[in-house]
């Protein structure tokens, strides 16, 4: 588990502290936005793909959507690996 459980993102308050950690406060509600987009959103996919983007690329949450969108068990199985390497 991370130092900080809420890097998950599991909840929604946990997720929007994240994306403002992760690129700044004023891409919070574009990135929300990004989320929006996710065909099938439950909690563990959408904090996942705010889990597996790296800090400061914002482009990493387009390219999680759209995976999650062919196939979201794959985003579910990266984060769990990520969580588990530290």
């Amino acid at each position: 588990m991370p130092h900080n459980a809420r890097e998950y993102g599991l909840h929604h308050a946990d997720r929007v502290a994240e994306i403002e950690r992760k690129f700044g406060p004023d891409q919070r509600e574009p990135v929300l936005a990004r989320l929006s987009r996710v065909t099938h959103p439950t909690e563990p996919l959408l904090g996942a793909i705010v889990f597996l983007a790296r800090q400061g690329h914002v482009e990493d949450i387009d390219l999680m959507v759209s995976l999650a969108n062919q196939d979201a068990s794959k985003v579910l199985d990266a984060a769990t690996v990520k969580a588990e390497r530290g």
